[in-house]
Formats: structure tokens, C-alpha cells, sequence
């Protein structure tokens, strides 16, 4: 009888072990946008710095099919918001224009990643819609305005679109997505010039990587926008090995990203993760920025 219920403690504790693990891997995204563009209600691929006591965001604003009824208003182009907390945004206008006739992104400048300093300069990667899809950066002091790079596009074999810059030790790694949605990275260390690329084994569009620990933390987005899309999570001990597919992330989702929940960027605050995801719930007809949190684990802040 004793051992019975030794059992049946045990088996209750561990589920509530199971389901405190549950909620404390949950994203807790909010009901409500954080930024929705006043122009157009056309905010996509989000990305975002904290500069000084400013936070940036750079986003795709506008797309090159407003004729089916879908894509803001304008020329397509990659606009950005400031903050004063992450949370008030304030649209400042346009930081990459689409390029001229002939040139590598003369349908479309998107997906900005996040702009990585170095040596007193910004640099923002970005991919170009022109002939095919490829990946360039431009060069900025002041986060406001931007300079295109002269050896554009610099990673052009094939698809390469939806960049994210990734540092560490000395050495940068730009995620990438390519044919059949596949995630791989190349590497640098002047942020120009870069390595073969190398495959990660996750797939996705929209990827953004943070490190946990020793653990790295992969995400991307599985589906299209016009029939659903979610966010997935890969993880891997070690960049030269292939990641692990842990599943869609545990995420509520709220109405105005019901459609689509995904293709964004993550800042670290304080003991939370602040991921700002873009969300369309009428087929890609507007789009909105929104922002959701999880808990660091307490182990992962102490290292």
C-alpha cells in the first residue's frame, strides 16, 4: 500500500514537474500589435537594435503586387520605427529604397536582418528581389541613414533570402535560407567577404539564432503567409553540426496573427526573450508587428 502511493506521488510530482517545464518554455505573445505602420498597416520581417537609449526597428514596407489588393502602399521598400522602450513606436520613414532599373534589387529591398556594428559602423544585410533573390548589406553611422554596399550582392548563387548576422568570437555567421526553404550559413570576418556556405539540417525562412548557454537556438518559419505560417525551433551544441528539430514553438496566438505568426527577431531583456514576430490574419492583405516573451532560464543567465 505504501509503495502504491510513494507512486502515485511520484507520478503527480513529476507531471507537474512536466507542466511547469510547459509553461516556462511557452512564449507569451501579446493580444495586441506593438507597431502597426500608420501609412499602410504593411509591416513585415521585422528586426531590431537597442543603440543608446533607442530602439530600431527595420521592416518591409510595401511589395510589388499591390495590383492583387495585397502589399501597403508606395514603392516597395524597407522602412524602419524608434522606440524609446520597445514597446511606443514612432514611424521615421524610409531607410532602403528599392534600386534602380538593372540593378540587383530593383523590384524589392526585405527581410532585413538585425545591423551588426563594427569598427564604428553599422552594417544592415538584406535581400534583393531583382533577377532572382540574393543578399547585399549597406552601411550606416547613425542607424538612420543608410549607404548601399559597392560589391553588391555579395551572396548570389541561387536563392539567398531573409539574412541574419550572428557574432561570435571574432567571427560572423550569416544565416541564411535558400532553395526549398533549406537554412544554411557562411562565415566572415570583415562582414563582406565569405566562406562557402554550410547546411544547417533545419529549414525555414526568417531565421534568427540565440545562444543559451552552451545550447544554440535556431528558429524558423515553416508555410507561407496567404495559407499559414508558424515558427519552428532547431537547437545544436555546435554551429559545424547539424541542428535538431524540436518541434513548433509553444506559443499563443493572438487574432490579428491568426493567419500567420512568424519571420522576426529576438532581443535578450533583462531575464526575457522579446521575440517581435510580424502576424497577418487576412491573407497577407496587412501585416502588423507583435511581440512575444518567454523566460531565460535562471542556469542559462548565469553563464
Amino acid at each position: 500500500m505504501k509503495k502504491a502511493v510513494f507512486e502515485a506521488v511520484a507520478l503527480l510530482c513529476c507531471g507537474f514537474q512536466l507542466m511547469a517545464s510547459a509553461v516556462d518554455d511557452a512564449w507569451k505573445a501579446e493580444e495586441k500589435p506593438v507597431y502597426t505602420d500608420p501609412v499602410d498597416q504593411w509591416a513585415k520581417d521585422p528586426s531590431i537594435i537597442k543603440a543608446g537609449d533607442t530602439y530600431y526597428m527595420y521592416y518591409t514596407s510595401a511589395n510589388p503586387w499591390q495590383d492583387t489588393g495585397n502589399g501597403g502602399q508606395g514603392e516597395p521598400r524597407i522602412d524602419y520605427a524608434t522606440s524609446p522602450d520597445g514597446i511606443n513606436w514612432t514611424r521615421q520613414g524610409v531607410a532602403i529604397a528599392k534600386g534602380k532599373a538593372g540593378e540587383w534589387d530593383d523590384t524589392r529591398p526585405q527581410a532585413p536582418a538585425k545591423p551588426i556594428l563594427k569598427d564604428g559602423v553599422y552594417y544592415l544585410y538584406y535581400a534583393g528581389a531583382g533577377k532572382g533573390v540574393t543578399t547585399g548589406y549597406a552601411t550606416s553611422t547613425d542607424l538612420k541613414n543608410w549607404t548601399k554596399g559597392p560589391k553588391n550582392p555579395v551572396l548570389h548563387q541561387g536563392k539567398c533570402n531573409d539574412p541574419f548576422v550572428y557574432l561570435e568570437n571574432g567571427t560572423y555567421y550569416l544565416f541564411y535560407t535558400s532553395g526549398g526553404d533549406s537554412i544554411h550559413y557562411v562565415t566572415s570576418s570583415n562582414l563582406i567577404d565569405w566562406s562557402p556556405p554550410v547546411a544547417t539540417g533545419a529549414t525555414g525562412e526568417g531565421s534568427v539564432l540565440v545562444k543559451e548557454g552552451s545550447t544554440y537556438r535556431l528558429f524558423g518559419c515553416i508555410g507561407f503567409s496567404l495559407n499559414g505560417e508558424y515558427c519552428k525551433e532547431y537547437t545544436t551544441s555546435d554551429l559545424a553540426k547539424p541542428f535538431t528539430d524540436k518541434g513548433r514553438i509553444n506559443i499563443n496566438t493572438p487574432q490579428f496573427a491568426r493567419g500567420a505568426l512568424c519571420h522576426g527577431d529576438i532581443l535578450i531583456q533583462g531575464n526575457e526573450y522579446w521575440f517581435y514576430f510580424q502576424g497577418t490574419r487576412d491573407n497577407g492583405k496587412r501585416f502588423d508587428v507583435g511581440l512575444a516573451k518567454q523566460p531565460i532560464p535562471a542556469a542559462a543567465e548565469k553563464k
